[in-house]
Formats: structure tokens, C-alpha cells, sequence
């Protein structure tokens, strides 16, 4: 399970990386900067709270 919404976080990072670069400077740009910090703390639940797939 873990392994799967990491790759879905690391898919929705992506694409608001790819929008700062393409919108630097532009309002977009800030909402995506707000979204990739969301997606870091996201992350960082998700790493410590979610019971990995292959602990057992």
C-alpha cells in the first residue's frame, strides 16, 4: 500500500514541478510551490505512518 500512494504522491509532484518551470514568475507558479510543500508533508506522513508493504 505504501508503495502505491508513493508513486501517486511522486506522479502529483511531478506535474507541480513541471508547472513552476513552466509558469515561473506567474500566479500559477505560487500555487504550485504551495502544493509541492503539501505533498512533501504528505510524504512524510505517508513514510512514517502507512505500514510498509514488505515489513512483514
Amino acid at each position: 500500500m505504501k508503495l502505491a500512494v508513493m508513486i501517486l504522491n511522486a506522479m502529483f509532484l511531478l506535474l507541480f514541478i513541471s508547472a513552476v518551470i513552466g509558469e515561473w514568475g506567474e500566479p500559477p507558479a505560487l500555487i504550485a510551490g504551495i502544493g509541492i510543500v503539501s505533498i512533501l508533508i504528505n510524504s512524510i506522513f505517508i513514510l512514517i505512518k502507512i505500514k510498509s508493504d514488505f515489513a512483514e
